[in-house]
Protein backbone atom coordinates (compact mmCIF):
# COMPACT_ATOMS: atom_id res chain seq x y z
CA UNK A 1 0.00 0.00 0.00
CA UNK A 2 1.36 3.36 -1.06
CA UNK A 3 1.11 6.78 0.74
CA UNK A 4 1.48 10.37 -0.96
CA UNK A 5 2.81 12.59 0.74
CA UNK A 6 2.43 16.41 -0.23
CA UNK A 7 4.75 19.30 0.48
CA UNK A 8 3.75 22.30 0.65
CA UNK A 9 5.30 25.23 -0.40
CA UNK A 10 6.85 27.19 2.45
CA UNK A 11 6.97 31.30 1.34
CA UNK A 12 9.94 32.95 3.17
CA UNK A 13 9.04 36.63 3.22
CA UNK A 14 11.24 38.99 1.58
CA UNK A 15 13.67 41.76 3.41
CA UNK A 16 12.51 44.63 2.82
CA UNK A 17 15.84 46.70 1.71
CA UNK A 18 13.96 50.21 3.12
CA UNK A 19 12.99 48.97 6.54
CA UNK A 20 17.38 47.76 6.86
CA UNK A 21 18.06 50.92 5.56
CA UNK A 22 16.15 52.35 7.82
CA UNK A 23 17.82 50.51 10.95
CA UNK A 24 21.52 51.19 9.51
CA UNK A 25 20.80 55.06 9.74
CA UNK A 26 19.04 54.85 13.20
CA UNK A 27 22.10 52.63 14.73
CA UNK A 28 24.25 54.95 12.99
CA UNK A 29 23.05 57.90 14.48
CA UNK A 30 22.68 56.47 18.32
CA UNK A 31 26.40 55.46 17.48
CA UNK A 32 26.77 59.35 16.78
CA UNK A 33 24.99 60.52 19.46
CA UNK A 34 26.84 58.57 21.84
CA UNK A 35 30.26 59.56 20.39
CA UNK A 36 29.34 63.11 20.75
CA UNK A 37 27.73 63.29 24.64
CA UNK A 38 30.58 60.54 25.70
CA UNK A 39 32.98 62.93 28.22
CA UNK A 40 36.25 63.29 26.95
CA UNK A 41 39.15 61.00 28.85
CA UNK A 42 40.34 63.14 31.57
CA UNK A 43 43.26 63.13 33.75
CA UNK A 44 44.08 64.12 37.34
CA UNK A 45 46.61 66.72 38.37
CA UNK A 46 47.81 68.28 41.36
CA UNK A 47 46.72 72.62 41.37
CA UNK A 48 47.26 74.98 43.97
CA UNK A 49 44.33 75.02 46.43
CA UNK A 50 45.01 78.24 47.56
CA UNK A 51 48.02 80.85 47.18
CA UNK A 52 51.25 79.07 47.93
CA UNK A 53 54.40 80.32 49.07
CA UNK A 54 57.75 79.24 47.77
CA UNK A 55 60.70 77.27 50.12
CA UNK A 56 57.83 75.18 52.58
CA UNK A 57 56.94 70.99 51.74
CA UNK A 58 53.99 70.66 49.74
CA UNK A 59 52.82 68.42 52.58
CA UNK A 60 52.00 71.83 54.59
CA UNK A 61 50.57 73.39 51.67
CA UNK A 62 46.60 73.14 50.44
CA UNK A 63 47.39 71.36 47.38
CA UNK A 64 44.05 70.36 45.03
CA UNK A 65 43.27 67.74 42.72
CA UNK A 66 41.89 68.68 38.79
CA UNK A 67 40.70 66.65 35.87
CA UNK A 68 42.20 67.76 32.71
CA UNK A 69 42.57 66.36 29.24
CA UNK A 70 46.04 66.34 28.92
CA UNK A 71 48.36 66.05 31.84
CA UNK A 72 51.61 67.11 29.75
CA UNK A 73 53.92 69.60 31.23
CA UNK A 74 51.90 68.96 34.85
CA UNK A 75 52.75 66.88 37.66
CA UNK A 76 49.86 64.19 37.20
CA UNK A 77 48.46 62.21 40.26
CA UNK A 78 45.66 62.08 43.37
CA UNK A 79 48.71 62.48 46.01
CA UNK A 80 51.58 64.12 46.89
CA UNK A 81 53.06 60.98 47.41
CA UNK A 82 56.92 61.25 46.78
CA UNK A 83 56.48 65.11 46.30
CA UNK A 84 55.67 66.00 49.94
CA UNK A 85 58.98 66.84 51.19
CA UNK A 86 59.06 68.72 47.93
CA UNK A 87 58.43 72.77 47.73
CA UNK A 88 57.82 75.51 45.15
CA UNK A 89 60.86 77.39 43.51
CA UNK A 90 58.13 80.94 43.46
CA UNK A 91 54.80 81.63 44.48
CA UNK A 92 52.05 80.48 42.76
CA UNK A 93 48.34 81.58 42.81
CA UNK A 94 45.06 79.37 43.77
CA UNK A 95 44.01 77.03 40.70
CA UNK A 96 47.57 77.06 39.06
CA UNK A 97 49.00 73.56 38.33
CA UNK A 98 52.35 72.09 39.73
CA UNK A 99 54.45 71.60 37.04
CA UNK A 100 58.20 69.96 37.48
CA UNK A 101 60.24 72.80 37.04
CA UNK A 102 58.96 74.76 39.50
CA UNK A 103 59.52 72.23 42.24
CA UNK A 104 62.60 71.61 44.33
CA UNK A 105 63.83 68.62 46.23
CA UNK A 106 64.68 69.04 49.78
CA UNK A 107 68.00 68.69 48.97
CA UNK A 108 68.34 71.62 47.26
CA UNK A 109 66.28 73.71 49.83
CA UNK A 110 69.67 72.53 51.80
CA UNK A 111 72.40 73.03 49.42
CA UNK A 112 70.85 75.98 47.21
CA UNK A 113 73.97 76.06 45.63
CA UNK A 114 75.86 74.14 42.48
CA UNK A 115 79.09 73.17 42.02
CA UNK A 116 80.42 71.37 38.66
CA UNK A 117 82.75 68.55 38.48
CA UNK A 118 84.37 65.77 36.39
CA UNK A 119 85.28 62.18 37.77
CA UNK A 120 86.48 58.81 35.54
CA UNK A 121 83.26 57.23 35.06
CA UNK A 122 84.76 54.06 36.68
CA UNK A 123 84.56 56.07 39.79
CA UNK A 124 81.35 57.17 39.36
CA UNK A 125 78.66 53.86 39.20
CA UNK A 126 80.29 53.23 35.86
CA UNK A 127 78.43 57.05 34.43
CA UNK A 128 75.18 54.80 35.80
CA UNK A 129 74.12 58.19 37.33
CA UNK A 130 70.97 60.23 36.90
CA UNK A 131 69.58 63.48 38.15
CA UNK A 132 67.82 62.83 41.83
CA UNK A 133 70.64 60.52 42.62
CA UNK A 134 72.22 60.77 45.66
CA UNK A 135 76.34 59.52 46.07
CA UNK A 136 78.53 59.47 48.91
CA UNK A 137 82.02 61.04 47.90
CA UNK A 138 84.87 58.83 48.98
CA UNK A 139 88.79 60.10 48.58
CA UNK A 140 91.70 58.25 48.80
CA UNK A 141 95.02 60.04 48.97
CA UNK A 142 99.17 58.61 49.65
CA UNK A 143 99.07 56.45 47.16
CA UNK A 144 102.83 57.00 46.19
CA UNK A 145 105.23 54.55 45.67
CA UNK A 146 105.86 52.23 48.54
CA UNK A 147 103.03 53.90 50.39
CA UNK A 148 99.75 52.63 51.84
CA UNK A 149 96.95 54.63 50.13
CA UNK A 150 94.36 55.79 52.96
CA UNK A 151 90.33 56.17 51.76
CA UNK A 152 87.80 58.06 53.86
CA UNK A 153 84.10 59.37 53.21
CA UNK A 154 84.28 63.34 52.87
CA UNK A 155 80.66 64.00 52.20
CA UNK A 156 77.24 61.96 52.42
CA UNK A 157 74.29 62.18 50.79
CA UNK A 158 75.56 64.31 47.61
CA UNK A 159 72.40 65.56 45.62
CA UNK A 160 73.02 65.30 41.86
CA UNK A 161 71.19 67.92 40.49
CA UNK A 162 72.39 66.66 36.52
CA UNK A 163 74.99 63.85 35.28
CA UNK A 164 75.96 63.32 31.61
CA UNK A 165 79.00 61.28 30.01
CA UNK A 166 81.64 62.79 27.99
CA UNK A 167 83.26 60.98 25.53
CA UNK A 168 86.91 61.41 25.04
CA UNK A 169 88.15 60.24 22.25
CA UNK A 170 89.11 56.47 22.68
CA UNK A 171 90.18 57.68 26.39
CA UNK A 172 88.27 56.94 29.54
CA UNK A 173 84.85 58.20 29.77
CA UNK A 174 84.46 60.91 32.25
CA UNK A 175 81.27 61.98 34.07
CA UNK A 176 80.34 65.46 34.20
CA UNK A 177 77.97 66.50 37.28
CA UNK A 178 76.27 69.14 38.32
CA UNK A 179 75.38 68.77 42.34
CA UNK A 180 73.61 70.59 45.27
CA UNK A 181 76.11 71.78 47.60
CA UNK A 182 76.32 74.80 50.38
CA UNK A 183 79.05 76.93 51.67
CA UNK A 184 80.83 74.18 53.49
CA UNK A 185 80.24 71.24 51.28
CA UNK A 186 81.26 73.12 48.14
CA UNK A 187 84.77 73.28 49.98
CA UNK A 188 85.08 69.85 51.32
CA UNK A 189 84.77 68.82 47.61
CA UNK A 190 87.09 71.20 46.17
CA UNK A 191 90.01 70.22 48.55
CA UNK A 192 88.92 66.72 48.13
CA UNK A 193 89.46 66.89 44.22
CA UNK A 194 93.03 68.34 44.88
CA UNK A 195 93.83 65.91 47.17
CA UNK A 196 93.61 62.27 45.46
CA UNK A 197 91.53 60.38 43.55
CA UNK A 198 87.68 60.68 44.03
CA UNK A 199 85.09 57.85 44.07
CA UNK A 200 81.60 58.09 43.98
CA UNK A 201 79.03 55.36 45.71
CA UNK A 202 75.65 55.64 44.64
CA UNK A 203 72.79 55.42 47.96
CA UNK A 204 69.82 55.11 48.42
CA UNK A 205 66.80 57.71 49.03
Amino acid sequence: MAFGVELRRLSVPSVDRRMMLGIGLAAAAALLVLAVTRPAPTVSVLVAGADLPAGTPLSQLDVAVKSVPDATGFVAGNELGELSDWSLRIPISRGEPLVPSLLQSPHRVAAPDVMAFEVDASHAVLGQLSAGDLVDVYVTTGGGPGATPSTALVASRVFIIDASMADTSGAIDRAELLVAVDTELAETLTSALHQGEIDLVQVGP
